[in-house]
């Protein structure tokens, strides 16, 4: 709700981060990393190479 003396927006026209610009990212073309597994993922020593 508006407080004293705001304008009130008009619900219809956007706001905020809603607007008709699209985002264009490129598609990532490298491979995931694999994910460490086991102790080496929780423990505090460092992991030998995979």
């Amino acid at each position: 709700m508006a407080k004293a003396g705001m304008r009130r927006p008009d619900p219809k026209a956007p706001h905020g981060t809603e607007s008709n610009k699209i985002t264009h990212f490129k598609k990532n073309e490298r491979p995931p990393v694999p994910e460490i597994q086991g102790k080496a993922k929780t423990g505090k020593k460092k992991a030998k190479p995979i």
